[in-house]
C-alpha cells in the first residue's frame, strides 16, 4: 500500500502537474495537457485530436484519411484544402472562392459576395443548381424556381410548390400526394391576419400567425393504436401556450413556467418515457433522472451525482469516480478535466471493484482502501 502511495505522489505536484502512464496522460496545467490523441494548449485557445485542430474557435484544420482529402479555415477570411478527387480548392471571403463541400451546399462558388454565388443542393438522386445575384434579391435554380425578393418568387419542392408575393405579407401553396407528408391540397397565409391548410391528411387554421392556431393531421400510425380522431395540436398564443396530442408524442406547455412530454414509440404506440419541466429548462423531472440547473442532477440507478458547487460522482465502465468541489456547472467535460478542474478539485477518489483509491489536497495526501 505505502509503494503505491509513494508511486502514485511521484506521478503529480499539486494541480499543475500529472502524469498517468497507463493512459498515457500529462499535464502541465494550464498551459498544456495530452491524453491519447487529445492534446490542449492554454485550452480552449488550442486544442487538437487525432485528424484536427483549432486555434482560438477561428483556425481550424481537418483530414480526412478515408477521402484523402484536407481542409483549413481561417474564419471569416479564408478556406483551402484538397478534395476528394486530389483537386485543390481555396478562397478568400467575399473576394472569390470555390468549396466542394459547405453546410449543406455542395460545389459552393462565390465572386464579391454577395454580388454572384452558385452552388448545389441535394434532393434525392439529383443535385439542383443554385444561383444568386445580390444575395438574397435575386434567385434561380436549374428545376424552375426563382425569387425576386421579397417581391414575388416561385419555389419548388419534392411535392410541392410555394409562391410568394410581397413576402411575408402573402404566401400561398399546392401539394402533391406523397406518402411522407399530409397529402394533397392547398395553403394560404396573409400575414399577419390568417392563414390555412387544408391537405388530405391535414387542417390547419392560423389567426394573427404564428400566435394562434389549431392543427388536425391524420396518420396511419395514429389510428393504428385504436384513435379514430385526429392528432391534434393548439397553440393559444404560441409560445405561452401548446397542447399536442400525436403518435409521438402528449405535450403541454405553459411557457417558460410548465411543461409536461409522454413519448410514445412511433411503431407500437407504447410509452418510451416522460419529463416534467418548471421554469422551462431549470427544473427537469425524468424517468430515470432530476435535474435543477445547476444545482442537483441526480440518476436512479446511482450512475451519476452532482450538488453544485460542492460534489460529483459519476460510475462508467465497472469504476465509480468522485470529487470535491466541483465548479463547472455541467457534467464531466474532458477537456475542462484535463485543464482546469483539478485547481479547484480539494478531493477525489476512485473506485473500482478491488479497491478505492482516495486523493486530498492535489495528490498530497493519498491512501488506498482495498475491499
Amino acid at each position: 500500500m505505502l509503494s503505491s502511495i509513494l508511486l502514485s505522489a511521484a506521478f503529480q505536484v499539486g494541480p499543475f502537474y500529472q502524469q498517468k502512464p497507463e493512459s498515457d496522460y500529462r499535464a502541465f496545467r494550464p498551459l498544456v495537457s495530452c491524453e491519447r490523441d487529445d492534446l490542449d494548449v492554454l485550452w480552449p485557445v488550442f486544442t487538437s485530436h487525432r485528424d484536427w485542430w483549432r486555434f482560438a474557435f477561428l483556425a481550424y484544420w481537418q483530414d480526412f484519411p478515408e477521402e484523402d482529402s484536407w481542409q483549413f479555415t481561417l474564419l471569416p477570411v479564408w478556406f483551402n484544402g484538397k478534395d476528394a478527387k486530389g483537386e485543390p480548392y481555396c478562397g478568400l471571403f467575399p473576394v472569390a472562392g470555390y468549396h466542394p463541400r459547405i453546410l449543406t451546399m455542395e460545389d459552393l462558388k462565390f465572386a464579391l459576395w454577395p454580388l454572384w454565388t452558385q452552388y448545389k443542393m441535394p434532393r434525392g438522386r439529383e443535385r439542383l443548381t443554385t444561383n444568386t445575384v445580390l444575395f438574397p434579391f435575386f434567385s434561380w435554380r436549374s428545376d424552375g424556381a426563382w425569387s425576386f425578393w421579397p417581391v414575388y418568387g416561385v419555389n419548388h419542392q419534392r411535392e410541392s410548390d410555394h409562391r410568394y408575393a410581397l413576402w411575408p405579407i402573402a404566401t400561398w401553396a399546392s401539394y402533391r400526394e406523397d406518402r411522407d407528408t399530409a397529402g394533397e391540397g392547398s395553403s394560404w397565409m396573409v400575414w399577419p391576419l390568417y392563414g390555412q391548410v387544408r391537405r388530405k391528411r391535414e387542417n390547419q387554421h392560423l389567426f394573427l400567425p404564428p400566435f394562434f392556431s389549431w392543427a388536425e393531421t391524420y396518420s396511419k400510425s395514429w389510428a393504428a393504436l385504436g384513435n379514430s380522431g385526429p392528432e391534434m395540436r393548439l397553440r393559444c398564443p404560441w409560445p405561452f401556450f401548446e397542447w399536442e396530442s400525436n403518435a409521438r408524442r402528449e405535450r403541454l406547455s405553459i411557457w417558460p413556467f410548465y411543461e409536461h412530454v409522454d413519448w410514445r414509440s412511433y411503431s407500437k404506440g407504447e410509452g418510451e418515457g416522460s419529463v416534467t419541466r418548471f421554469g422551462w429548462k431549470l427544473v427537469e423531472l425524468y424517468d430515470d433522472e432530476t435535474r435543477i440547473f445547476p444545482f442537483w442532477t441526480s440518476r436512479k440507478d446511482g450512475s451519476y451525482f452532482r450538488l453544485w458547487p460542492f460534489w460529483e460522482s459519476d460510475a462508467k465502465n465497472g469504476v465509480d469516480k468522485s470529487r470535491f468541489l466541483a465548479l463547472f456547472p455541467v457534467r464531466w467535460v474532458p477537456a475542462v478535466d484535463r485543464n482546469w478542474s483539478k485547481f479547484w478539485t480539494l478531493y477525489e477518489s476512485e473506485e473500482c471493484p478491488l479497491y478505492t483509491d482516495h486523493s486530498l489536497l492535489w495528490g498530497i495526501i493519498r491512501w488506498r482502501m482495498d475491499k
